[in-house]
C-alpha cells in the first residue's frame, strides 16, 4: 500500500511540474519575444512565471529525484539540504508568486476604479522597484526555515529541527496569516470593488465602440486574475492547514502521504496559471499559437 501511495505522489508531482516547465515556460517566450506583450502587467505575469518555474524545479528535486538517491549525511547533507534538497528555495520561490498575486491585485484595483490616476499606475519603472523586492521578501520571510531544515539521521532526509516546540507553531502559523489570510483578503476586496466597477456600477450607456471594446479587454483581464487568485486560494489553504497541523501535532504528519498531497495541490497552482491566461486571453492565445508554430514575430 505505501509502495503504491509512493509510485502515484511520484506521479502526481511528476506531471505537475512538467505542466508547470512547459505552460510557464511559454508565458515567458510569448511576452520576451513580442514587444507588444511587454506591458507592466504581463513583467508580472513573466515574474509570476518564474516563480513558479523555481517552485517545480525545487519539487522535482525534493519529491520526484530526491526519493530515489541515497542523500549525503553530516555537513554536506545539511548544506544540500537547505538549499537545494529540503524545499527551502521552492517555498521561497512561493512566495515570492504570492506577492506577485497581490501586487497584480492592486494594479487592477487602480486601473479600473481609479483609472485616472497616474500615480498610482503600474509603471516599467516601478516594476524594477516590486519584482525584486518580491523576492528579497520571499527570500526573508523562508530565513528561519533555512535555519531549521537540515540532514536529520533519524529520517535518513531532509527535515525541519527547531529549537523548541513553540518556534515551528508560530511560524506555521505565520505561514498561514501572511499567505494565507493577509493575501487573501486584500485581493477579495479589491477584486470585489473592480467587479462592482465593471459588471454593476451605474454609469451612462456606453455608446463609442472603443470604449466599449476598452471595458470588454478590461473585464477579460479581470476574470483571468481572478480565476488565477481563486485557484491559489483552492490550492493553498489546503498545504497552510496542514503545515501547521503538522507543527502543532506530532511531527511525523509533516512527512506523512496527506501532507504530500496538500504539496501537490499547491503545485497544481503553479501549473495551472498558463492555461488560464490562454483561455482567457485572446491575445496570449494567439500568440502561443504562433509560437508553437514556430512563426514567432517581434512586432
Amino acid at each position: 500500500m505505501l509502495h503504491t501511495e509512493y509510485i502515484g505522489l511520484s506521479v502526481a508531482f511528476s506531471i505537475m511540474v512538467l505542466m508547470d516547465l512547459f505552460g510557464n515556460t511559454m508565458v515567458v517566450l510569448v511576452v520576451l519575444l513580442n514587444k507588444s506583450m511587454r506591458t507592466p502587467m504581463n513583467r508580472l505575469m513573466l515574474n509570476l512565471a518564474l516563480a513558479d518555474m523555481v517552485v517545480a524545479l525545487f519539487v522535482a528535486i525534493q519529491f520526484v529525484i530526491g526519493p530515489e538517491y541515497q542523500h549525503p549525511s553530516g555537513t554536506t547533507g545539511s548544506f544540500l539540504c537547505k538549499f537545494i534538497t529540503g524545499g527551502c528555495m521552492m517555498w521561497t520561490a512561493a512566495m515570492v508568486s504570492i506577492c506577485n498575486l497581490v501586487v497584480i491585485s492592486v494594479e487592477r484595483y487602480q486601473a479600473v476604479v481609479r483609472p485616472l490616476s497616474n500615480r498610482s499606475k503600474l509603471t516599467n519603472s516601478k516594476l524594477k522597484f516590486i519584482i525584486p523586492s518580491c523576492w528579497v521578501a520571499g527570500f526573508l520571510w523562508n530565513v528561519p526555515l533555512l535555519v531549521a531544515v537540515t540532514y536529520r539521521e533519524d529520517l535518513e532526509t531532509c527535515g525541519e529541527k527547531w529549537p523548541d516546540k513553540l518556534s515551528p507553531i508560530a511560524y506555521s502559523l505565520g505561514w498561514a496569516v501572511v499567505a494565507g489570510v493577509i493575501p487573501i483578503s486584500i485581493m477579495s476586496y479589491l477584486y470585489s470593488r473592480v467587479v462592482h466597477k465593471l459588471w454593476s456600477d451605474r454609469t451612462p450607456a456606453v455608446t463609442s465602440t472603443s470604449a466599449k471594446m476598452a471595458i470588454l479587454s478590461r473585464r477579460k483581464a479581470t476574470v483571468a486574475v481572478i480565476a488565477v487568485s481563486l485557484i491559489y486560494a483552492i490550492c493553498w489553504v489546503p498545504v497552510l492547514m496542514m503545515y501547521y497541523a503538522a507543527a502543532a501535532l506530532p511531527n511525523h504528519m509533516v512527512y506523512s502521504p496527506t501532507h504530500k498531497i496538500t504539496v501537490v495541490l499547491a503545485m497544481f497552482n503553479s501549473s495551472i496559471n498558463p492555461v488560464v491566461y490562454s483561455f482567457t486571453s485572446a491575445r496570449f492565445r494567439q500568440h502561443l499559437i504562433r509560437l508553437l508554430k514556430c512563426n514567432c514575430s517581434t512586432r
